[in-house]
């Protein structure tokens, strides 16, 4: 059972504004926020996220819109178990999309292996995805605030990942020298 204290961002938006809507819908996702109600979205409270919000409703209320930021403390029984669940397939679902890229990327570098495509423009080509992986999982994480499983099964990902590229990188090396 979680006892937490939430922050809560309630909203509206006139049904013109899909543009603003997309953007506040972007930025709320992005920064780890679930939706809890018609434009009802709940955080952990921390400095960080009522700044998050202020900003938000700032966007919100320049666009003609209304935006009320509270603390809540949920009263009822497993109100806040069921928000932690939220939080926690939110980020299952990063976290699997992140690794079904990295199954991606394994194959990948497979195929280059097999074709003993050895060049430096594929190690960069290669190097370059790695990074973006390495960023994605950085971002995910730092929307893990109650640190679902998945995030482990991610991180063996990625350094499954760095191997491949560590691995890979050998050859191409070696491959240059045998030249």
């Amino acid at each position: 059972m979680y006892d937490k204290e939430w922050l809560i961002l309630n909203f509206t938006l006139p049904k013109e504004q899909s543009r603003v809507r997309v953007s506040v819908w972007r930025k709320l996702k992005k920064c780890g926020s679930v939706s809890i109600g018609q434009s009802m979205w709940a955080l952990p409270i921390s400095e960080e996220h009522v700044e998050t919000f202020n900003e938000i409703s700032k966007e919100i209320i320049e666009n003609s819109g209304s935006a009320h930021i509270a603390n809540a403390d949920f009263i009822n029984t497993g109100s806040s178990d069921d928000i932690v669940n939220l939080f926690n397939k939110a980020r299952d679902e990063e976290y699997q999309e992140f690794l079904d890229k990295c199954d991606d990327y394994f194959r990948e570098m497979e195929k280059e292996t097999e074709r003993k495509n050895f060049t430096f423009v594929e190690l960069e080509e290669n190097e370059d995805e790695y990074d973006k992986l390495g960023e994605w999982l950085k971002k995910i994480a730092l929307r893990d605030f109650f640190v679902t499983p998945l995030k482990e099964q991610a991180v063996k990902g990625l350094e499954k990942c760095k191997q491949l590229l560590d691995e890979f990188s050998n050859k191409v090396y070696k491959a240059k020298d045998e030249e």
